[in-house]
């Protein structure tokens, strides 16, 4: 029988602060977000992005990047590390890769999930199989951000790596970047592409990756991520960084906006009514129009936790 003081129980549980992680990459589908975690777990919210539990994903090796498509969220990570959700993010499974180096981001494109990482490494899936084959990378620099137009992607990375595909993430073929900035995340809007990167690096091609030019920006600081919604470009970085530009992103519109944490933000997203940024100490902050950000007030259960009670009450 389960017991009568359950309830106390869960009121004890609750409130319990877990030992917070650092987020990284983070997707939605759906009615679900799901963010990356250092310590292998996923990060969950279901609609509105208000209330966030921390999901068991079966291993404690790193996360770095989500994506989602046709009902699938995949987080990607250390050693070649592959998990698969189909309930918005409660359960996940492994999926088996033939890398064994750290995956650092993913996007979706068209009917395929497309991931990359370090020493070049780039790897795709189709929607409707859990295989991934590598494909074509022309050189070995790290790549750390991947982003779709939906018809060309785009992945950035050290040494000034951009690469080009325009084969459904099969082939790529490198880009001539002036310098050699390290690239950290890359977004688009139509035929715009824009990467930012350490010291606050911003490069922008209105040709669909194929030409990229310097753009001034307003901080120095590492930026790690960047979102659009569009018509407005949100890009996130070290020491609580957050920078917004209207229009085109083209020099003279970048502004550093106010944050309310000054932590490490490494993931931002557009829902398509909010911007939603991640970072260090599990922080989740969002803003309607990328210029005044609010934290979202967290209750970070392990549902882990609340299984094992129920169960521990049953007996």
């Amino acid at each position: 029988m389960r017991s009568r003081f359950l309830p106390f129980f869960l009121t004890l549980l609750l409130p319990w602060p877990l030992a917070a992680a650092n987020l990284y990459g983070l997707a939605r589908g759906g009615t679900s977000y799901v963010a990356a975690r250092d310590d292998g777990a996923a990060y969950r919210s279901g609609a509105g992005a208000t209330t966030w539990t921390v999901q068991d994903t079966g291993s404690s090796g790193a996360l770095r990047g989500v994506a989602f498509l046709a009902g699938i969220f995949v987080a990607v990570g250390d050693g070649g590390r592959v998990v698969r959700s189909s309930d918005g993010g409660l359960g996940w499974s492994d999926e088996t890769t033939p890398v064994n180096v750290t995956l650092r981001d993913a996007t979706s494109h068209s009917t395929f999930l497309v991931a990359v990482g370090n020493g070049g490494t780039t790897l795709r899936r189709s929607s409707t199989t859990a295989v991934w084959d590598t494909t074509l990378s022309p050189g070995p620099a790290a790549l750390h951000g991947v982003a779709s137009n939906g018809t060309i992607l785009v992945a950035v990375g050290d040494q000034g790596t951009v690469l080009r595909s325009t084969d459904q993430g099969l082939s790529w073929a490198r880009q001539a970047l002036a310098g050699a900035p390290a690239l950290r995340g890359v977004c688009a809007s139509g035929a715009t592409f824009i990467a930012v990167g350490l010291g606050g690096v911003i490069r922008r091609s209105t040709d669909s990756g194929l030409n990229w030019s310097p753009v001034t920006s307003p901080s120095g600081e590492d930026l790690f991520d960047i979102a659009t919604d569009p018509g407005v470009f949100v890009a996130v970085g070290a020491q609580g960084t957050i920078l917004r530009a209207a229009g085109s992103g083209a020099s003279g519109s970048w502004f550093e906006v106010p944050t309310p944490r000054a932590v490490t933000y490494r993931g931002v997203l557009f829902d398509g009514t909010q911007f939603l940024a991640v970072g260090d100490a599990d922080v989740v902050v969002r803003s309607i129009d990328g210029s005044l950000w609010q934290q979202v007030a967290i209750t970070a259960v392990h549902w882990s936790d609340v299984k094992q009670l129920f169960r521990g009450s049953a007996r």
